[in-house]
Order: C-alpha cells, then structure tokens, then sequence
C-alpha cells in the first residue's frame, strides 16, 4: 500500500496542481462582437439609451441605416446568467436604494470608485477583463443625465479605442490564428513587393500583373476585396483622388458603380500609421438592382514610388453587415509592402 501511494502519489499532485490552476484561468468571454449587454432597472432604460448613443455613435448606411452595436437589455436578476458576455454595461441613475442595479453596482465597485462615479466625477468606469478573457465591462454610475454624457463627450475618443482594440483583438484571432492562405500570401510579397493576409475560404477572382489588380472574394455573404497599384504619385488633390475612385469601378469591375449618395472622401493617418485617403460608400450594380456598402484606401508610398487602392465590399441584402465589413477592413489594413 505504501509503495503505491509513493507510486502515484507525485502523479495525483501533478493532477490536484493542474486542476486548481484550471479553474483560476479565465474563459473566453461569449457573444457576438456586436452586441452590448446592458444590465439596468426598467426605469433607467431610456436614460441609459440616451448616454450609449451618444458614446456609440457610428452608423452604416447599407443604404439602411444599421448602427455599429445592438443594445441588449436585460434586468439585474440575469446578471449572473450574462456576466461571462463579451461587452456588458452596468448602469443606474442615482442612489435610490430600491434600484437593484444600484445594489450590483455597489458590489462591483470599490468605495472609492463608487463615491467618485456617484458624485459625477467619474461616472463612466470601464473594466477589462473582470469575469472573463477578452471583456469589456462598462460601469455607468452617475447622479443624473447631463452628467454621464457630458463626460462621454469628453471622452467618447477614448471609450470607442477600447471596443475597436477588442473587436480588433478578438477578430483577428478568428481570422488570421488558425488558417491563413500563406503560400498565397507569399506569392504577392515576393512578385508585386506587398502583401496582405487571406484568411481561409477566399479565391482568386482576379490576378494580373498586366493590370496591377488582385482581387479575392468569397461566396455566403458575398464580399469581394481587391488591390490596385500604380507607379508614381497619380493623385495631389480631392479631385484627382475623387476621380481617381469614381473612374475604378468602371474600369475594373466594368458593371458596378459608386453610388454618388452617401460617399465620404476623406484623409485619415489611421491606416497602418500612413496618410490616406479613406472613402465610404455604396456601391451599385448598372445591370441588376443590386448593392452594398464599401470602403477604400487610396495611399502613396514614397519609396516604392507607387500609389495603391485597396477596394472592399459586401453583397448581403437583409442581412447585418457590420461586422463583414469590419472584417474586410481588417484584410485591408493588413498590407504591408516590400520595402526591401
């Protein structure tokens, strides 16, 4: 007995250590990455809306409007059935003491954190990770309205970077960890001199070095992105880059347009830390009563003495068509070039 028990026994404490340290990890947070759990009593529920409308303020025309995040709300008592969502908000107005969301938020915070929220100070706490991996957990905590936006005004900048860092996060790891078209990949960077990541399941529609054009696509929903590259600097001004965009379609995809409703043209540095012109739109089939949103970068490179226009867009009628695009503006900010 004792010469099984010296056996087995560092084997069991391997176990024992394996186990404690597994329910110590975190799990993954769940739900989409577009939805937002917001935990309040009914009577807050328009005062709440009100203070997450003007933090989560983006909109894409599809030509229907469809907001970036669908507000979901639940009441105090499912809280324990939500807290391991991916983006939970908490909120109350007030102190009143009858207010179950009061009471959670108390739980939640320190007295410290309570008291500077409650006073207006801080009425906008938000938590990374408190319940599960990849989490974002929004306290809202403030004596009245004015207050709550008043502060998401101030700081709208800095509430969004959170939530597009954690879509980013949580996106690319879907996208990119596990299966990515890398000898496909390795075909651009070593024979055009850039390169892009290709997740799985997209196919070649179109590669010519002839026209400078790669374009890749995938079926269920329909998203297309393409790539365009031009020697030397063709755009100097808002016309040139504008006619530059308008002409593309025509003269690549031949039977879609760009829809003069709804387009933006504007520069951004928030493509891979380059100056760019950044366009969103709709585009339009001429044949068929067909269409969707897009977005596009126009950009030069100084060192390769080229211009590039990376294209994308999206064919899902009736169909949410956030995250798809949001998805192709992943694909699209992951070029890089060869600059060796």
């Amino acid at each position: 007995m004792n010469k099984f028990l010296k056996l087995w026994r560092p084997i069991l404490l391997g176990y024992l250590i394996i186990f404690q340290f597994s329910c110590m990890v975190k799990r993954e947070a769940l739900g989409s990455d577009d939805e937002i759990i917001v935990v309040s009593a009914m009577e807050d529920k328009v005062h709440l809306q009100s203070i997450l409308s003007t933090i989560f303020n983006d909109t894409l025309f599809t030509p229907e409007p469809e907001p970036y995040y669908k507000l979901i709300f639940v009441l105090p008592e499912e809280y324990r059935r939500i807290k391991n969502s991916t983006q939970i908000v908490i909120g109350a107005l007030g102190k009143d003491p009858s207010n179950p969301a009061v009471d959670l938020i108390k739980n939640i915070l320190s007295v410290q954190q309570y008291q500077n929220s409650i006073s207006g100070n801080k009425p906008i706490i938000i938590s990374k990770d408190p319940f599960a991996r990849n989490q974002l957990l929004m306290v809202i905590n403030t004596p009245n309205v004015e207050k709550a936006i008043e502060f998401a005004i101030k700081n709208n900048k800095n509430i969004n970077s959170h939530y597009s860092m954690l879509f980013k996060k949580r996106q690319e790891r879907y996208m990119f960890n596990s299966a990515r078209q890398k000898e496909l990949e390795k075909h651009l960077i070593e024979d055009y001199g850039w390169s892009i990541k290709i997740p799985w399941g997209y196919e070649v529609i179109i590669d010519s070095s002839e026209q400078q054009l790669f374009w890749i696509g995938r079926e269920m929903p329909f998203r297309w992105l393409a790539v365009h590259w031009r020697d030397g600097a063709i755009v100097d001004n808002y016309e040139s880059a504008r006619d530059f965009i308008m002409d593309f379609p025509l003269e690549y995809f031949k039977n879609i347009q760009y829809s003069e409703n709804y387009f933006e043209l504007n520069t951004t540095n928030q493509f891979n830390q380059r100056l760019a012109w950044e366009v969103n739109g709709l585009w339009e089939s001429i044949d068929d009563a067909q269409g969707g949103p897009f977005l596009a970068y126009l950009f030069y490179d100084g060192i390769t003495d080229r211009t590039y226009y990376i294209h994308a867009m999206i064919f899902h009628p009736g169909n949410n068509k956030v995250i798809l695009l949001q998805q192709l503006d992943l694909i699209a900010k992951s070029f890089i070039i060869n600059n060796k």
